[in-house]
């Protein structure tokens, strides 16, 4: 016979995400598809002598 244990909750409760939790998420997606579109575009073009030149070399 076997002695039954009772079961205890392990898992934590879910994190309630908030409203600033997805307005976060939007505004990063939103900088990422201006920035494919900027790259997409050739004046938006990343010229590496500029960005040489930003850095020092």
């Amino acid at each position: 016979m076997t002695a039954q244990h009772p079961t205890r909750e392990t898992h934590a409760p879910m994190h309630r995400k908030g409203p600033w939790h997805y307005v976060g998420i939007a505004a990063l997606l939103v900088v990422m598809a201006l920035a494919f579109a900027g790259y997409l575009s050739p004046e938006m073009r990343v010229q590496w002598a500029n960005f040489a030149a930003l850095c020092g070399f």
